[in-house]
């Protein structure tokens, strides 16, 4: 069977837990409709052992929730060597990045977002800006020559239009870390397609294409998108199955129709996606398709994805 999901190419991802220290302005944890969890550490490992049989990288430990909140994390990333992990900082301790440091983690992105403490709360509730600045800054001192590649994000957003990637090096005195950089991630709308105080109102499939990644959610269910944030759209459940079984499981090949026929009561979070269908909302995802094929010779997502969030100035 010919599936739409090639595991060998898919972005992996695994959220050992959906639990977090905030209530961000784009994150839809709020109002998530499946419980507040973490991963069963006999999940993980059944999970770790069925990637390293296939020979797949997982990309991310990371996906709704505040990964330094899992408590056996060190121990995660070890059964995931060169993984990733994303986090707002508000708990990185000392003692936690003497934890992050020995273990075989590849990138760790800290997410400040802004440089200004006035516009920090609009993005990310219940953050104290200090704090995060501060444990930033201790984290570069204390991983100063280390392996582990650092990554400071910069969110490219309405609010945050005006700020510069040399305000984030400055502020962090980027140049004193040889492992470290500033990033700029833009503000795809996780909780509405319309318009916010963030993003502009846009329509279509941001991923390009429906089958891109294979995330592993805290409860072992498998979703194809990284948007799915109640897993609506289930492929499979690692509790019950294993990899190859739900790649060319027939679940996938469903879906690929349902999209095709853009069937969205099959598919309500692609058809949350895709429910502003104006003309100028087609054509926007003509461009995103258009884009993401180009991006395999030039890099070109990323600058239409920093116009469209800049919105007007």
């Amino acid at each position: 069977m010919t599936t739409h999901l090639d595991i060998g190419t898919a972005k992996v991802g695994i959220e050992l837990t959906n639990r977090c220290n905030m209530r961000c302005t784009m994150c839809p944890l709020p109002n998530l409709s499946r419980p507040t969890a973490d991963m069963p550490w006999d999940l993980v490992e059944k999970v770790a052992a069925d990637f390293a049989a296939n020979g797949i990288q997982v990309r991310w430990l990371h996906e709704m929730g505040e990964p330094l909140l899992y408590e056996r994390l060190a121990e995660a990333i070890d059964l995931f060597p060169g993984c990733s992990v994303s986090t707002n900082a508000m708990a990185l301790t000392p003692e936690i990045g003497e934890k992050l440091l020995s273990s075989t983690l590849g990138r760790l992105r800290l997410c400040p977002d802004t440089v200004n403490p006035d516009v920090y709360p609009e993005i990310r509730r219940g953050g104290v800006y200090d704090k995060v600045v501060a444990n930033i800054k201790a984290f570069l001192d204390q991983a100063n020559g280390a392996s582990m590649a650092i990554e400071i994000q910069k969110m490219v957003s309405k609010p945050t239009a005006v700020e510069r990637i040399e305000d984030f090096e400055t502020l962090y005195e980027i140049e004193r870390y040889s492992n470290a950089r500033v990033i700029e991630k833009t503000c795809e709308g996780l909780d509405t397609t319309d318009a916010t105080d963030l993003h502009e109102e846009y329509y279509g499939c941001f991923q390009g294409y429906p089958f891109k990644w294979f995330i592993v959610m805290a409860d072992g269910r498998v979703t194809h998108c990284c948007y799915d944030s109640d897993c609506l759209q289930p492929i499979g459940d690692m509790n019950t199955q294993t990899v190859q079984e739900i790649v060319n499981g027939k679940t996938i090949d469903r879906l690929m129709e349902a999209f095709q026929a853009k069937d969205w009561e099959t598919l309500p979070r692609c058809g949350e996606c895709h429910r502003n269908p104006t003309p100028t909302a087609v054509m926007k995802d003509q461009l995103v398709q258009l884009g993401h094929k180009i991006e395999r010779l030039v890099p070109v997502k990323a600058i239409g994805r920093k116009v469209f969030n800049r919105g007007p100035r």
